[in-house]
């Protein structure tokens, strides 16, 4: 079976990626993976993805926040969609993090817990457009 397109996965939670690779990989997807954001940052830049699933709460407590600008001022990453699915919402309660062009340009953002049926149904709707 051909790939769909090249998914990477980077978030520090082995079940979670290693759950979610299953998925996505039963569904024709081809996925890299990475555990932290200096990992996906090069693991991104070696294999440019199609889209690009980010955790926040990694090494230290805003990776993915950073991660997520770095990613769009590379001019080889900087057009790929990003969802960040995390559970730093439900960490910082009553603060609500979402979408922001300058502050957190991703294309999606998604609270964990979340199966995974519903992030291939997320991937699917960003990569068919």
């Amino acid at each position: 079976m051909s790939a769909k397109g090249q998914i990477l996965l980077i978030d520090d939670d082995v079940d979670f990626v290693m759950m979610n690779r299953a998925v996505l990989e039963h569904s024709g997807y081809e996925v890299s993976v990475a555990f932290n954001g200096q990992e996906g940052l090069e693991v991104a830049r070696q294999r440019l993805p199609d889209l690009i699933v980010l955790d926040v709460m990694m090494e230290d407590m805003t990776e993915g926040f950073d991660l997520s600008r770095e990613f769009r001022a590379d001019p080889s990453l900087g057009h790929v969609p990003i969802i960040m699915l995390t559970s730093v919402n439900r960490q910082f309660r009553p603060l609500t993090f979402g979408p922001d062009p300058t502050w957190l340009p991703v294309d999606r953002f998604l609270d964990k817990p979340l199966p995974p049926q519903r992030l291939l149904a997320e991937i699917e709707s960003i990569l068919e457009k």
